[in-house]
């Protein structure tokens, strides 16, 4: 059956993805080159937004997943920001959705009937909907000025972000301005964006103007000539949120052996290699150790290299292929090597061969970088980090602690809130969990108080301990949604954050950052091995170490958001976050407050301690058996910090008095 000539309109939220990624509208518009989701799915997640955004919310429905949650907060905020609105203005607000779409009524007959309102009567229209060129929208809000002397309607948009408006956000009111000025002959002169932390910004329109025009030809084009249809899947931002990302492009990536999974891996690296016509985590793995032993002595050891022919062997049976297959387009560049720098160029091809390892023999290997390595990365660090190496891991004691925090960073929408403090200590021989509980700001500063006090105590009593912690990849996926400057990436910055204005717990926290008691193990972890894992996160490291964490079944790494599994246990950090979003807002929602969920959280979070401490014990073993690496902890050459720093500066000020000198002699004619 022929496809239907008749254009699908495009919303500001789907040209937003294509700004990300052009592959997004091949999939969008194209169904013939998508799997059949909706019989693997229900219905698309896509179809539940779009019914969200354009039929309102009423009730609000405790959410099904984290990605539902995050979507529910924002229909809160939207509310919020509605009820602010109706609070000001009273009956000069207007609600669209008191006139909703009739059932089985397509968005173009609801937008006629619907009409312009924009005719002054109102100082607020709520979720006004619009066709423009080819686009769709709602505008959450439109708010009354006069410019001139005449009635102008202003676009405001209610985002999640408590910091920052982002690109989309201005495309998708640059377009609300557009529809705005067709229906009325007048373009607004501001856009603003209402933040979650209650803040507004304001931005002018004649400031962007020229880019979405600029935009809008590009976007035309590329629906009008179907260019899409050649576009391919490539790893960008807007992976992490699309509907397509587990069903579509993620399968492709696998069956075409992708660098995407490539740990470490970043799109400039992947240009240049495909440029020289390496396009495979394998064909990467493949080259010749002989092509780079001239430019590095840190190539494979025999061992490693054994089981990397092992994995190829078997890599040519499953696949019927051989690596002058994989290699043809690099020998036609004449086995030509990357533009990348070498060390990193090094560190990949390492980087792929235990993935390669990895994936064909099941076994995960590591390599473990030379003394000289550690060192050299030691000098780039800075100096409070300077020792996170395994060169000067301390060795363990009875006193020693292991720490991990569980936050929320959308726990209301103005703020968020670490909400359970978690770490074990060695009591009459056996290790004990002790859980500090938050369930609102006061109590969090008294648990976080209490925590530092009792680190504190423990460090002046007995100075040889350390305070070990992983900062978890989680983390910085909540703080990205949080988008304001990343205050829950690290333990430190987490507790310091609780004590900007109360210098005493300050002041002993700086103490113990300055004496060094704190270990990030994830940062020893980078500093001073490779593992054939896709990521560093402690869920991967705990393999090595051979935890195994408390619950029925060990889920498939990367398996899709999949927080909470089949037993009731929690698999991620957001699995935790979404349990605490069910019992610290039930009423919100209409359900039952489950203090099972406060247990599931802690058997996570114990999970996550203890695994810290049977990684600190594997890596100090790893250390001792290795015949290269000092079998004790190193100190950290303080000396020789200042030495290097002193070359380099040395290094600078001959490099500017040449430069200086080279003016001075073109200026005098010699």
């Amino acid at each position: 059956m022929p496809r239907s000539t008749k254009k699908a309109l495009l919303s500001p939220s789907k040209i937003t993805a294509w700004l990300d990624c052009e592959h997004y509208l091949t999939l969008k518009n194209n169904p013939e080159r998508r799997r059949n989701r909706q019989q693997s799915r229900g219905t698309s997640d896509n179809a539940k937004t779009e019914t969200t955004q354009e039929q309102g919310i009423g009730i609000l429905e405790a959410p099904t997943d984290f990605a539902d949650m995050l979507r529910k907060k924002g229909d809160l905020h939207e509310r919020k920001c509605l009820e602010n609105y109706k609070e000001k203005f009273g009956s000069s607000v207007f609600e669209v959705p008191e006139q909703n779409r009739e059932e089985g009524e397509s968005f173009e007959t609801w937008v006629e009937r619907v009409g312009n309102p924009m005719n002054g009567e109102y100082e607020i229209i709520f979720q006004m909907p619009f066709i423009y060129e080819g686009v769709r929208g709602i505008a959450d809000f439109l708010e009354k000025t006069e410019n001139n002397g005449k009635v102008v309607y202003e676009p405001v948009d209610s985002k999640l972000a408590r910091a920052g408006a982002k690109q989309g956000h201005l495309l998708q009111l640059l377009f609300y301005t557009e529809a705005v000025e067709d229906l009325t002959g007048e373009r607004p002169e501001k856009i603003h964006v209402e933040l979650g932390s209650g803040e507004r910004e304001s931005f002018l329109v004649s400031d962007y103007w020229w880019y979405w025009q600029r935009l809008r030809k590009k976007l035309i084009q590329a629906v009008e000539t179907d260019s899409s249809t050649d576009t391919k899947p490539e790893k960008c931002s807007h992976c992490g949120i699309c509907e397509f990302y587990w069903e579509e492009c993620r399968p492709e990536w696998r069956a075409n052996d992708s660098l995407v999974f490539l740990s470490g891996l970043r799109k400039t690296h992947q240009e240049a290699l495909n440029e020289v016509g390496i396009e495979t985590l394998t064909g990467l793995a493949a080259i010749p150790e002989s092509h780079l032993s001239e430019i590095s002595k840190e190539n494979f050891d025999e061992e490693s290299e054994q089981a990397f022919q092992t994995a190829i062997n078997i890599w040519a049976k499953k696949s019927g292929n051989n690596l002058d297959s994989i290699h043809s387009e690099w020998k036609a560049n004449q086995n030509r090597l990357p533009e990348i720098e070498i060390n990193q160029l090094i560190k990949l091809w390492r980087q792929a061969r235990l993935q390669v390892i990895t994936t064909q023999t099941k076994e995960i290997p590591t390599h473990f970088f030379s003394e000289q390595e550690m060192l050299e990365k030691m000098t780039e660090r800075e100096k409070s980090k300077r020792g996170e190496s395994l060169l000067h891991l301390p060795e363990m004691n009875e006193h020693d602690i292991y720490l991990d925090f569980e936050g929320h960073p959308f726990w209301q929408i103005e703020e968020g809130i670490i909400f359970l403090f978690g770490y074990i200590e060695k009591k009459d021989g056996e290790w004990e969990y002790v859980q500090l509980w938050s369930h609102d700001k006061t109590t969090e500063k008294e648990k976080a108080t209490k925590l530092v006090e009792f680190l504190h105590d423990r460090y002046k009593t007995h100075p040889e301990m350390h305070i070990y912690h992983y900062n978890h990849t989680e983390r910085a996926l909540l703080s990205d949604l949080m988008n304001d400057g990343d205050p829950t990436s690290s333990i430190v910055s987490i507790l310091g954050h609780n004590f900007e204005d109360s210098p005493p717990e300050k002041q002993q926290l700086d103490e113990l950052v300055n004496a060094g008691a704190f270990v990030d193990l994830l940062a020893v972890v980078r500093n001073s091995l490779q593992a054939g894992t896709e990521s560093y996160s402690l869920k991967e490291m705990e393999l090595l170490a051979g935890f195994i964490r408390n619950r029925k079944d060990l889920p498939e790494i990367n398996q899709q958001d999949e927080d909470v599994n089949e037993d009731g246990s929690i698999d991620k950090g957001a699995g935790a976050v979404f349990e605490f979003e069910l019992y610290a807002n039930a009423d919100l929602y209409g359900i039952k407050k489950d203090e099972d969920r406060l247990k599931r959280i802690a058997d996570y979070n114990k999970d996550d301690v203890e695994a810290t401490r049977q990684l600190h014990e594997w890596l100090i073993n790893k250390r001792k058996e290795n015949k290269e690496l000092p079998d004790r902890t190193s100190p950290i050459p303080e000396d020789q910090e200042e030495e290097t720093k002193s070359e380099y500066i040395q290094r600078v000020e001959a490099l500017k008095e040449k430069i200086i000198n080279k003016i001075e002699e073109e200026r005098s004619g010699i």
